[in-house]
């Protein structure tokens, strides 16, 4: 994609550290010019920033330093590598992870495409000596190998590429441009680098060593990693390096997650970013000695520095490191043998990638930008994605010094005390119900509640089609200020699961290429820590309802789950007439896609199909807490979720866009009719809250979504305008049940304090019934014209099987005609 334009931050000699903001501040630009982001952080990149359309995951400057390639979600964009003005850009199929270098000796720039289920292709594009591309042509991969780093041999003729699903690696003759061999190599390799000096190529494989007979391992895009039995993260991480004559191959172990590889000048030293170890390694080219260093995340004493892409400067003294969860560069410096960190520097919103000229300035690149979701016609989307290049000048050790106090200030912002109850263990709360629902912002469902901060013109699941959301929202807390952490549903669980989001599920946005784990159900989207109400001395029991969870269906005779594939699922019509005919409750199931959960997971519970209704996810619930009524025991957190607010479109056989979001609002206020009339009310807390905002608009921003907060000690009739997300959700249920702080995002979140009260109110709720009936069809194609007519066709040519395998924007554009009208144009602001 073009770049589409430039916004100077400045370069500061002495920063201000950042001011401390209001409570209910909103997120994006602050008027002191820096940026608030949805996972409570600040923003002030230093340098100038060039804006890029898309989400830019990697970069290779040529020979000369004199242009630099971004691949890009479908596109390579090219740069002066030394203004940062685009000079042109290509457009492609979908990026890869990584994987774009250009060809020594040559005008070629080789980059790698790739798709969810495949063809996978390597394009080859020849651009000027001015940066203006010409036209490409592609190399065919058989099968879905995934191609993700790309390196050549020093004379250009050898071209090193890793194949992530085959995991191994591919060496191309270059010049005719067909594949050698394949090595072997560890499991999903990743960064590829090539000495000539050592003729030897190095390749990272984020999932470790092949795995033993005996070992606990995890799926991942078809192959099986080394896994924590308690966590399921993957837990080795390695280095192959390979003879480039022999093809013999040497594994060295590094941190966790390895990414990114850099090389020295002198090619004597490697370094290896390690994601999930907060590390680097650096590697002796010549003995193969390994030296770690950590780099900090702040507040410091958690997980989440997150380094991912490094960069050495000419003379090989400093090695500038890219951390995806500070927004920074760290400045990594030799002093004799030893490598330690000597400070970071202000970038924009997870940079993934960092080289670095001979007169020491930076080019950063930042998947997220600013964090921006503005579409540009009045409203905001999070499915407008922005990244950006920034220049940075070189930093001596005085700026050094001031750059590294505004990362630790903009990595814990301070607000203005919200208020409410602090010590949230006084409360006496011994249950907590999370119910997780599926991709609405806040104005599509409480735009129209007239006393909090909403838009009515973008309303479209008001108050007639959800009652009890309305109601809730009244009779309790109104959280209109917010917001997901991430943009969709890949990335929008692990913020609500995990308090922490992989390099791997933010570069994957373009393709999704090992496939779209939304349910984590590849090891590798699983945080290094885990999930978040593990590692607490005294964990909390925990049952799990539909989270993480792939199709089964239950076997009545054996009385026990049996494995099912997506495409086994049936029509929303054939189980709404089971569902009727009382016979749906004991034929639903559901198994953990995370094996480490299994034992959590009600296996009873329907699985995340939008072509299962809500209701027989609340009857399944319903009837577990039955029997936790009779025994007395009720697990302490439950994660419980809810999908027909995803609606299926306007596909014809499933029931309107607004009856699915109906039948998910009775869903949920039956649910919550059930808990406040159990034996366990007085103690419990109902938190609702939506995994993403993908499919709509919000006047505020893209990342504003619906949330709830239900119970005895919730506040009544209020509106809380606090600034609070995700993380602060998270942070309130580990505060509850003193569960320890493991990543720096839940750690620098603050609780939701002020929803809290200390005076204790039992009334009970009545589920209300919708106005819209929860089978009203979508019309046949033969009733349809014109954009009502397209729409229908879109939604049935969509895979709603898998709740994000389809086109959102379409999606948007199909719901809001739905609800407001196919002669409105979208959006209407």
């Amino acid at each position: 994609m073009t770049a589409a334009g430039l916004a100077l931050a400045g370069v500061a000699a002495a920063p201000a550290i950042f001011p401390i903001l209001k409570s209910a501040a909103q997120i994006g630009k602050q008027p002191q010019g820096f940026y608030l982001l949805p996972t409570n952080q600040l923003l002030q990149p230093w340098g100038e920033q060039a804006v890029i359309q898309g989400r830019p995951v990697d970069s290779a400057l040529d020979a000369n330093k004199h242009l630099l390639a971004v691949l890009n979600t479908r596109g390579i964009d090219l740069f002066d590598a030394q203004t940062n003005m685009p000079t042109g850009t290509v457009k492609t199929k979908s990026s890869s992870y990584a994987g774009i270098a250009f060809r020594p000796g040559t005008s070629e720039i080789w980059s790698s495409e790739t798709s969810r289920n495949g063809p996978d292709f390597l394009l080859v594009t020849p651009v000027s000596a001015q940066g203006a591309p010409g036209a490409g042509h592609e190399i065919a991969l058989e099968g879905h190998p995934v191609p993700a780093g790309i390196a050549f041999s020093a004379d250009g003729k050898t071209a090193y590429v890793a194949f992530s699903r085959s995991n191994t690696l591919a060496v191309f003759d270059a010049t005719t441009q067909r594949l050698v061999r394949e090595v072997p190599v560890g499991m999903a390799p990743f960064g590829v680098a090539y000495s000539a000096k050592h003729q030897s190529v190095y390749v990272s494989n984020r999932g470790g060593r092949r795995p033993k007979a005996s070992e606990t391992t995890a799926p991942s895009s078809g192959s099986a990693v080394l896994t924590d039995p308690l966590t399921g993260t993957a837990i080795s991480g390695t280095l192959s390096v390979i003879d480039g004559q022999s093809f013999a191959v040497r594994e060295i172990e590094v941190g966790r997650a390895p990414s990114g590889l850099a090389l020295s000048s002198d090619e004597s030293s490697l370094a290896v970013a390690n994601g999930h170890s907060d590390s680097i390694s650096l590697i002796d080219t010549g003995k193969l000695t390994k030296q770690d260093v950590k780099i900090p995340a702040y507040p410091q004493g958690v997980v989440g520095s997150q380094p991912i892409a490094a960069s050495f400067s000419a003379d090989g003294k400093t090695l500038f490191v890219a951390c995806g969860g500070t927004n920074a560069i760290a400045s990594v410096q030799r002093n004799g043998a030893k490598w330690t960190v000597a400070g970071s520097i202000p970038t924009g919103w997870f940079p993934t990638s960092v080289k670095t000229l001979d007169d020491g300035s930076l080019r950063v690149l930042n998947i997220k930008g600013t964090g921006n979701t503005s579409n540009g016609k009045g409203a905001f989307s999070s499915l407008v994605y922005e990244g950006s290049l920034v220049r940075i000048p070189a930093v001596n050790s005085g700026k050094l010094q001031a750059a590294t106090r505004e990362v630790i200030a903009a990595n814990s912002p301070k607000l203005e005390p919200a208020g409410g109850v602090a010590n949230l263990v006084s409360l006496g709360i011994q249950h907590v119900l999370l119910i997780v629902k599926e991709n609405r912002t806040y104005d599509q469902v409480f735009g129209d509640i007239a006393k909090a901060n909403g838009d009515p013109k973008l309303t479209m699941f008001g108050k007639s089609i959800t009652p009890n959301h309305h109601a809730l929202a009244e009779k309790y807390v109104v959280l209109d200020n917010f917001h997901t952490g991430g943009a969709i549903s890949f990335d929008g669980h692990a913020w609500l699961m995990q308090s922490f989001v992989s390099d791997y599920v933010e570069r994957a946005f373009a393709a999704s290429p090992r496939g779209y784990a939304w349910n984590m159900a590849d090891a590798l989207t699983v945080s290094p820590t885990g999930f978040f109400w593990q590692g607490a001395p005294k964990p909390p029991s925990v049952k799990i309802y539909g989270e993480f969870c792939l199709p089964a269906r239950w076997d009545a005779a054996s009385q026990s789950v049996v494995d099912m594939n997506e495409g086994d699922l049936q029509s929303w019509t054939d189980y709404w007439k089971l569902y009727k005919e009382g016979k749906l409750i004991d034929m639903v199931a559901s198994r953990s896609g995370v094996p480490a959960l299994q034992q959590l997971i009600d296996p009873r519970y329907p699985v995340n199909d939008t072509s299962i209704t809500d209701q027989v996810r609340a009857d399944a619930y319903l009837r577990a807490l039955g029997a936790f009524e009779k025994s007395g025991d009720m697990p302490q957190l439950s994660v419980l979720t809810l999908t027909s607010d995803h609606t299926n479109g306007t596909r014809p056989g499933s029931p309107t866009p607004r009856a699915m979001v109906a039948d998910d609002d009775l869903a949920l206020g039956r649910i919550v009719e059930g808990v406040t009339k159990s034996r366990f009310w007085p103690s419990t807390l109902i938190l609702v809250v939506e995994d993403d905002a993908q499919n709509g608009l919000d006047h505020v921003d893209g990342h504003r979504t619906v949330a709830l907060a239900i119970g005895p000690h919730i506040r009544r009739n209020a509106v809380d305008s606090n600034f609070y997300d995700h993380s602060s959700m998270i942070r309130t249920i580990q505060d509850i049940f003193r569960i320890p702080q493991q990543t720096r995002f839940v750690a620098a979140a603050r609780a939701m304090t002020s929803i809290f009260t200390p005076t204790a109110n039992t009334d009970t709720y009545t589920a209300l019934k919708p106005e819209i009936a929860l089978d009203e069809m979508n019309p046949p194609l033969k009733a349809l014209a014109g954009r009502e007519l397209w729409s229908a066709k879109q939604s049935l040519a969509m895979n709603w099987h898998d709740p994000d395998d389809i086109p959102s924007d379409v999606l948007n554009r199909i719901l809001w005609w739905s609800s407001k009208g196919y002669d409105r144009e979208y959006p209407v602001r």
